[in-house]
């Protein structure tokens, strides 16, 4: 998964929201936007992410929101940029798993077939606490040429668990924020051959301000980078 995906995909899976009112959580305005810093685990700067909110259509029974992805590189070229959407309804954020992807991934399929099935889109509860157990997220992906399927990739991010609240300092502020575990899974079957991925991730989010800190680890909790809020605009 790139940083863009990583980031794009958890900017808005760890808010909660109570009785539709996504602005509690999300400051849902047209135009608003996020600016992210990646590293590695040396401190090393990487890139840069760039979410805005690009629409907001707020109809009888739910709230959606168009989000606008752009990812750059140390030296500020743009790299890939990509579009989610995000739905506020009744008392749950629901996010489409699909997000995820890696567009540098789908580029290297140029010329084939790829469908998007997702399985169960992620969410998040109302009234989130300390100690909650939050649903999985599934997502399978196929690739296929002439109607062979040559590769197929299950993805899951499962285990979410809300762990505590921490007080989280990054260069747009310093946050209380609410501290969420979990485990992304990708098994994956290309000509008959199973590979599976496991890799583990913390996520700090500030209720009405969103996502300020991931933290990205291999399978054997071992960090590989991190992002940081760094601008709010």
């Amino acid at each position: 998964m790139s940083k863009l995906a990583i980031t794009a995909f958890f900017l808005f899976i760890s808010f909660g929201l109570f009785a539709q009112d996504c602005d509690l959580y999300i400051p849902m305005e047209e135009g608003k936007g996020f600016q992210y810093q990646n590293f590695n685990r040396r401190d090393r700067l990487e890139g840069v992410n760039e979410v805005i909110i690009k629409n907001v259509n707020r109809k009888s029974d739910r709230t959606e929101a168009v989000m606008q992805a752009r990812y750059y590189d140390s030296r500020e070229r743009l790299q890939h940029e990509g579009e989610y959407m995000i739905t506020c309804k009744g008392n749950e954020l629901i996010i489409d798993m699909q997000s995820i992807i890696d567009q540098t991934q789908m580029e290297s399929f140029e010329g084939m077939e790829v469908s998007l099935t997702t399985i169960d889109n992620l969410t998040i509860p109302g009234n989130i606490s300390v100690g909650d157990k939050l649903p999985d997220g599934k997502m399978i992906m196929k690739v296929s040429m002439g109607g062979r399927t040559m590769s197929e990739m299950n993805f899951t991010t499962q285990n979410r668990t809300v762990e505590g609240k921490e007080t989280i300092t990054t260069p747009a502020g310093t946050f209380e924020s609410y501290k969420i575990t979990y485990e992304n899974v990708m098994d994956t079957r290309t000509m008959g051959i199973t590979r599976k991925t496991v890799t583990k991730g913390v996520e700090y989010f500030s209720p009405g301000v969103g996502n300020v800190r991931s933290e990205f680890y291999d399978d054997r909790d071992r960090l590989q980078s991190y992002t940081v809020l760094s601008k709010i605009y």
